[in-house]
């Protein structure tokens, strides 16, 4: 029963709705179609997407909410849909992007991370990953990795480069090493490109390569393959990741060092099989593949090389670690500190690298010919 003189609930007059994120849509659009007018390279088409932003605006006025209300639900409503695409691209750990309260800027950070099928993120994602171990962030940088959205290129600029390179050039000026940035820059209109001070660099089209070469089968025109020098790398995010293990792994206190190296010899079919598999799986280690033809893309006798990073791609990995296999041979480095004395076992010296070397050698039956009888480095 009622308490007398209470109101019946059907008699109460309605209280305005609370405004859920839904409700901006039903007269709008979906997120991701609102990314696209926001990044688009027709202003009519931006101009039309802030138009019905405040039409949008004004109807929920009239229902009683404010605009700081509208404005805080449908940024919420990006901002979640940011983080779900950065989670699902599996990036969330070690990137972040700062829309600074604006909801256009937010909706043409979704426009980005929805570019691509997510292979090209979750490649690139390893990158500020080592970066972190490098030491190649700024010195009060945290995880995730802060990116602004302020930096994004614009739409037309976004589309002229490959989707990996598109991505480091968002994420590059954040990246340091004894020069100001390791942003990606464009040297000229040929189609060269350079980070920091390295030496200028390009793609090589699909196209160019000879039929039946080794890097044709499976080319991704969004991390295509590149050319720097003599040297001829399977992607663009080979490419970073090869720099980053040989070009700027220097800084102060990282303390790479070679390991141990052994001597397989070119002949032999286990080494090929390391040098070339492609049965090496992503939980044992992420293959980096590169070769010296003397800038021919059709001679005989180019040089394999192939990098195989077992540690610090990974979330929460602090150690990074990787095999060099070249010449024959085979080098194991790593940034974990010796825990012992070096006449110790490796297993005792470098407890986290050495089962992750030692599972990438074992599938291929070279673990006892490395690990056991390789040279150790003092």
């Amino acid at each position: 029963m009622q308490p007398t003189g209470a109101a019946h609930p059907s008699s109460r007059p309605p209280s305005p709705a609370l405004f859920q994120p839904a409700d901006l849509f039903d007269l709008s659009l979906p997120i991701s179609k609102m990314a696209a007018m926001a990044m688009a390279t027709d202003d009519a088409k931006r101009a039309a997407l802030r138009s019905q932003l405040a039409t949008r605006t004004r109807q929920q006025e009239l229902l009683g909410h404010t605009a700081e209300t509208v404005n805080s639900t449908l940024l919420n409503a990006v901002q979640q849909h940011i983080h779900k695409a950065l989670s699902q691209r599996g990036v969330a750990d070690v990137l972040a992007f700062d829309i600074g309260g604006n909801v256009e800027a937010g909706l043409r950070v979704v426009y980005v991370l929805e570019r691509g099928n997510g292979e090209e993120w979750r490649a690139m994602g390893r990158l500020p990953r080592l970066a972190f171990i490098y030491r190649l962030t700024p010195a009060d940088a945290t995880r995730p990795l802060r990116l602004s959205a302020d930096a994004l290129p614009t739409a037309t600029a976004f589309h002229q480069l490959p989707l990996t390179m598109a991505i480091y050039k968002i994420m590059g000026r954040q990246l340091t090493l004894r020069w100001p940035t390791l942003e990606l820059q464009q040297v000229d209109d040929n189609g060269l490109y350079r980070i920091g001070n390295s030496g200028p660099f390009r793609v090589v089209p699909l196209g160019e390569l000879p039929g039946g070469h080794r890097y044709a089968e499976g080319y991704k025109r969004t991390d295509p393959v590149i050319r720097w020098g003599p040297y001829l790398y399977r992607s663009f995010s080979a490419f970073l990741m090869d720099a980053l293990l040989w070009w700027w792994d220097r800084e102060e206190g990282v303390g790479q060092r070679m390991v141990l190296s052994a001597n397989i010899g070119c002949r032999d079919p286990r080494y090929h099989r390391l040098l070339r598999t492609d049965n090496i799986t992503e939980d044992q280690g992420i293959a980096i593949d590169y070769r010296n033809d003397a800038g021919n893309l059709n001679v005989a006798d180019s040089i394999d090389f192939r990098n195989v990073i077992v540690s610090g791609c990974r979330e929460n990995e602090t150690v990074a670690a990787h095999l060099w296999v070249a010449w024959g041979g085979i080098r194991l480095y790593t940034t974990e500190p010796s825990a012992a004395h070096r006449l110790q076992p490796l297993a005792v010296r470098f407890p986290t690298s050495l089962p992750l070397w030692r599972s990438v050698l074992l599938g291929c039956g070279l673990d006892n010919d490395v690990i056991n009888r390789g040279r150790v480095v003092p």
